[in-house]
Order: structure tokens, then sequence, then C-alpha cells
């Protein structure tokens, strides 16, 4: 991966999943502009109870559309990397709930959702033939241990069909395995991850519940958690071999690197600096940071989810 593809991947990873902050509330989901599907915000959905509280998702597109000096950039990215397992956002039904009579799909349901990764391990890159989904490649994906989080969600304005999360969550995104991270943050805790405040969420299902379509997502991450994340240059290449760098300013965030992960790493607050991206939000202990908003779709994985969370889905 080249330099800007990380920065920029990494940067607005963190800002993406993790919306939350000053925003105001989200527009009604008719209002939200969104690409044409089987149409969360319109059609009706008929699911199966027991067979929903078995199943797991994987994340299969995902756009941005806030900030905008990101999207053009980003989403062409993301895509790539959710094609070739690289980027691997994973939840899985804990338990769903729906009254005798109800006229929604489910009253209540809560997912486990994380980071994730994937079996094989390696190579990084893991792509699919032409014209085959990315999970054909792979043997199962799983949760990364310790950094999942449960989110419940209720439905959305009476919709049958659209559900929105109850409380906003803290997620702590995660990418590459645990013992191969693509990212270097190891003062921030959980170490090698962005955290993501104040996330909120909503989605729709398909027809049968098998896909999640319409999704929107909003949060926020503080500058000073951005500030202490490390991006390698080039994925793979970068041993963690920090160089003391003595007294450092506290503006020095390239020097900060180097001094906690070594000559290859790029500071990400630094990269973001570059597009003059000012603060827009505030976490919940008043931190000022950056929101982003966007737009994602899933779908279930049949066979291909190990419920046992592991360091890299290999052991």
């Amino acid at each position: 991966m080249s330099w800007l593809r990380l920065s920029l991947l990494f940067g607005l990873l963190a800002v993406f999943l993790l919306a939350g902050c000053i925003s105001v509330e989200e527009p009604p989901c008719p209002e939200v502009e969104i690409p044409e599907s089987n149409g969360a915000c319109s059609s009706l959905c008929k699911c199966d109870l027991e067979a929903f509280k078995q199943r797991a998702f994987r994340f299969t597109w995902m756009e941005i559309d806030e900030p905008e000096e990101f999207a053009g950039l980003l989403n062409p990215i993301w895509k790539t990397d959710l094609a070739n397992n690289v980027l691997n956002v994973v939840f899985s039904v804990v338990d769903a709930q729906k009254k005798p009579g109800s006229a929604y799909a489910f009253d209540q349901f809560t997912l486990l959702t994380g980071p994730g990764w994937r079996s094989p391990a390696l190579p990084i890159n893991l792509p699919a033939p032409d014209g085959k989904d990315p999970e054909s490649v792979v043997d199962h994906y799983c949760l990364l241990e310790e950094l999942t989080q449960q989110i419940t969600f209720k439905p959305y304005h009476g919709n049958q069909c659209i559900y929105k999360s109850t409380d906003d969550s803290l997620l702590n995104f995660h990418t590459g395995a645990i013992d191969n991270p693509i990212l270097c943050a190891p003062e921030l805790d959980p170490p090698d991850s962005i955290p993501m405040r104040n996330l909120k969420v909503r989605f729709g299902f398909n027809e049968n519940c098998t896909g999640i379509t319409d999704g929107y997502l909003e949060g926020c991450i503080a500058i000073e958690d951005a500030n202490r994340i490390c991006m390698c240059l080039k994925t793979g290449d970068c041993p963690l071999e920090p160089v003391p760098q003595g007294e450092l300013a506290e503006t020095d965030l390239a020097a900060y690197c180097k001094d906690r992960c070594g000559d290859k790493w790029i500071s990400f607050g630094a990269s973001v600096g570059l597009f003059g991206l000012l603060p827009t939000c505030l976490t919940t202990d008043g931190k000022p940071g950056y929101r982003l908003q966007g737009f994602l779709e899933a779908k279930e994985i049949p066979g291909k989810y190990d419920p046992k969370q592991s360091i890299n889905c290999d052991e």
C-alpha cells in the first residue's frame, strides 16, 4: 500500500466508524442519500426468528459522504480492501426477540460486533478470483479477541425492517491480526487500535434478513488519539523497531512515530493535518475530534464464521 493509501484508510476508518459527537440526529430514512438497493426504506421483510439468531454478517460495502475532502479518495480504497479481505468488520447475532403478533421483523436484537480477521491469516491481501465473493477464498472469519462490543437495536420510527442502535457505542477498530497489526499505537488502550467513540448505527434488512442494506454510520475520533496512531508506509514492511528520539515536542508527530514504532512508520494525525481538517465533533468527555458520516451494506457469511475469538483466526 502507498503512503497516501494507508494514511487515508486508517485516518478515515477511524473517523468513519466513530461518529457521534456534536452532530444532530441523522436524517429520517427517506431523506438520506443512499444508493438504490433492495429498499430498506421501502420494502417489507419476512424473517425467521430462529434462523436469524444463528447468523453472522460481514461488511460488503462502505462509502462516506462527510467529510467531502476524503470521499473521492477513501471510497475506492475501501471497495478494494473489502474485496481483498483486508478490511473486515464482522458481527454475529447474540439474541433476538419478537413478541407474538408483532408487526416488526424483530422487537429487539443484539449484535456482537468488532474488527475481524480471517483464516488463512496470510497473505495480507487475499482477493477472490473474478466473479467470486471475497468469502470464497476464506476458510472462516472471526472476531479479534478483547475488541468486541455488544450493540442493541430496536425499530426505527415504527418501520418494520429498519433498526437503530439504542445507545451510542465505543468500538476499538483494529486492522490486521492482533499479532500482525497494520497500525502501531502502543500508547492507546487497547494498543494498535482506533478508538471509535459515540458510534451511531442504523440499517435495514433485505426481505429475508440475510442482508443489511442502506446502513448509516456516524462517529468521532479524538484528535489526541489520532496523534498517537502510526501507520506503515508499506504493509508488511514495517518491523516494530523503535528508534529513541530523546525529548519530544508534543507537536512533533513524525518523531513520535519513529520513537515508538520505527523509521518506516508515519503519523496518522499528521496525515489528517495535511488536509486541513478542523475538529468537527466532541467526544462524550469533551475532547475535540473528527466526525465522519458514511453508509454501509453487509451480508450473511453462512458457514464462514467461527464464534471463537482469536488473535489471528488461525490460533
